[in-house]
């Protein structure tokens, strides 16, 4: 693994306030390991679950962590982060309904499968640690698409 020296903001196509990822921990040729802090008055907060943010919101997480990786490697290479498409979610499980404020989160991605068409499969995962000390697992495969030019699907 590498340790970066690139933050999610010079390798995410994304813009704040969407960039969710706080700190890129590794990454190498197929994975990346990145961490954030829920944050208390997020995108995501949900006044219903009492400021939590719900744990779909993981896939999110789990996106940009793919999205990171890709961005790492085409910033090394010296070019721009691409835009990539999430396409699904297979096998998502949570033993959590919630992430409370404050919660450390680690967001681990792993290649399982990439096409020459641009498809790619990722196995996912958030972990932290609760509140009440117990484990945060979240599990999922993520199906992603990164076209040669992705303006041509973002056009009318």
């Amino acid at each position: 693994m590498t340790h970066p020296h690139y933050l999610p903001h010079e390798v995410l196509p994304h813009a704040a306030p969407m960039i969710l990822l706080d700190r890129i921990l590794e990454f190498d040729a197929h994975s990346l390991t990145a961490a954030l802090t829920v944050p208390a008055n997020g995108l995501f907060n949900d006044p219903a679950l009492g400021g939590a943010v719900p744990a779909y919101v993981a896939i999110e997480y789990m996106a940009q962590a793919i999205a990171a990786l890709d961005g790492c490697h085409a910033r090394r290479s010296g070019q721009a982060p691409k835009i990539g498409f999430l396409l699904g979610t297979r096998r998502f499980e949570s033993n959590v309904p919630c992430f409370q404020p404050g919660t450390q989160l680690t967001v681990h991605v792993n290649e399982v499968i990439k096409g020459d068409n641009g498809m790619v499969v990722f196995a996912a995962a958030v972990s932290g640690v609760a509140r009440d000390e117990s484990a945060i697992e979240v599990t999922a495969r993520i199906n992603g698409f990164q076209p040669e030019n992705p303006s041509d699907f973002l056009s009318n």
